[in-house]
């Protein structure tokens, strides 16, 4: 066995310009250097030795797709996306005209990416913790120039994937070396290279203009989403016609009862590779979703529980959470100064789930999270403690992408490296979580990710009732909340 260290351009699609081979094989344990996609790869007799290697190589890169990109001009070109789009004219008693915001996300697995393989002249074996066996064969197959029934994919435990692992770039690279070297190599990746390399959630701004009657129900509901195609990562031709489902899920339909609705989505292409993060094009929408018709809410002067649960009318599945939640957080008691509670429903695949979120924000403006009651309904359930479990990781995941996270481009290139910079919620910050199971006859839903999309809205939904101050733009960081 082998181990390899891989260096990648920093910024996407950039190739090697030079590195100094001489001085990586003068390293203990180092025995090559190998070219990969987009890179390079130092291969030793031990993973220590194999990164100690790489820093004496020292390569540097050239070009790629992105040089010119920043996180402003990311912000401006999905602005510039909605003006082509261009806003529908509303009329109304109360109307809404606002814009969110959310940045690029990494998946931030605590198993960094990595792979083993061992090609032969006849076989090649690859074991890789994977989210989809079939992308990581055609990738050994493409890699190795043997044919399909000639490789064998061990899938292994993961430590964690969340759609990350549905790629197979970390399979091409330890295939490459493998076949290379002519020995089995593991290939893991460290973490500033996890951090720089991944398949983002992409970055995205909402617009909508709402229209509200005097008697407070809907009238119009416009809604434009730029964003970049989560499904062209595996099926191009979606990006090519403007269409993809994944990535608007969750903004069309929606439940509520509005009398005259529109949405229209458009991509944008940054150069940056994007992927599917846990709950998809939910995570996204329901924050915008969510937010948009508590500002609804407010403008017509209803309670947000009372008011959404009046739009559900025709959706009684939604109500039965909905009311449910409202009864297992106490919603409508009084709360102490500086407290507020925020309310959120979505729907992410074919499992509805409601939260309240209770909150405080001193004078100083600094926000303590409290408690999450949840309400889910999956369908039939078989292990309602798992799906507590599941649903519990859900709603701190998301909770941590609306407190912290972000992947900010400059130069063309990924600023953050390790989680000093992509800071996620630690054990400390979790607030309590309640989860409560609805028994359910329809066909079972998903559990893992439909915990994730309500937990943004309902905690920035909450930190308006505390203070006021309506949150447009994820993540929350170190916005003023007074």
């Amino acid at each position: 066995m082998r181990f390899a260290a891989v260096s990648q351009s920093p910024v996407f699609g950039g190739d090697v310009g030079s590195y100094d081979e001489t001085s990586a094989l003068a390293v203990k344990g180092v025995e090559s250097v190998v070219a990969v996609p987009n890179g390079v790869a130092v291969v030793a007799d031990s993973t220590w030795h194999a990164h100690k290697g790489l820093e004496a190589l020292a390569p540097s890169f050239t070009g790629g797709v992105t040089q010119d990109l920043d996180s402003a001009k990311v912000s401006a070109m999905l602005r510039a996306k909605l003006d082509e789009i261009g806003k529908i004219e509303i009329e109304g008693a109360g109307t809404v005209d606002v814009e969110y915001q959310v940045p690029f996300l990494m998946h931030a697995t605590l198993e960094p990416m990595n792979c083993t393989a061992h090609v032969t002249e006849n076989s090649c074996d690859v074991w890789v913790p994977t989210q989809n066996q079939d992308r990581c064969e055609s990738a050994a197959v493409e890699a190795s120039g043997l044919s399909s029934d000639q490789v064998n994919i061990h899938t292994t435990l993961s430590g964690g994937g969340f759609g990350r692992r549905l790629e197979s770039d970390y399979v091409t690279q330890a295939v490459t070396i493998s076949r290379a070297v002519s020995k089995p190599v593991q290939v893991v990746w460290s973490r500033e290279e996890d951090t720089r390399h991944g398949f983002y959630r992409p970055a995205s701004m909402s617009r909508f203009q709402i229209s509200v009657g005097t008697d407070g129900k809907l009238e119009r509901w416009a809604n434009q989403l730029a964003c970049p195609s989560v499904a062209a990562t595996f099926f191009p031709p979606v990006a090519w016609f403007d269409f993809d489902p994944t990535t608007y899920e969750g903004a069309k339909p929606i439940p509520y009862a509005v009398a005259d609705f529109d949405m229209e989505y458009s991509g944008v292409e940054f150069g940056v590779p994007i992927g599917s993060l846990r709950s998809v094009g939910a995570l996204h929408n329901g924050f915008y979703v969510e937010s948009a018709i508590d500002e609804a809410a407010h403008l017509a002067g209803v309670d947000p529980f009372e008011y959404r649960l009046a739009l559900l009318a025709e959706h009684p599945r939604y109500r039965k959470v909905l009311e449910s939640v409202a009864k297992a957080s106490n919603w409508g008691a009084a709360l102490p100064e500086g407290h507020g509670r925020g309310i959120a429903i979505t729907e992410c695949f074919d499992t509805v789930v409601a939260q309240v979120t209770e909150v405080s924000v001193t004078d100083r403006g600094r926000l303590k999270i409290h408690r999450v009651d949840c309400v889910v309904d999956c369908g039939r359930v078989v292990n309602p403690d798992i799906v507590k479990s599941q649903v519990q990781g859900g709603t701190v995941f998301g909770l941590s992408i609306a407190m912290r996270e972000e992947i900010t481009i400059e130069d063309g290139h990924v600023v953050q490296s390790n989680f000093d910079d992509y800071r996620i919620m630690k054990m400390k910050e979790s607030p309590l979580v309640n989860v409560h199971v609805i028994q359910s006859d329809k066909e079972s839903g998903g559990a893992g990710e439909p915990g994730v999309p309500p937990a943004a809205p309902a905690l920035t939904n909450a930190i308006f009732a505390a203070t006021g101050k309506r949150i447009r733009r994820l993540p929350i960081g170190k916005q003023q909340l007074i």
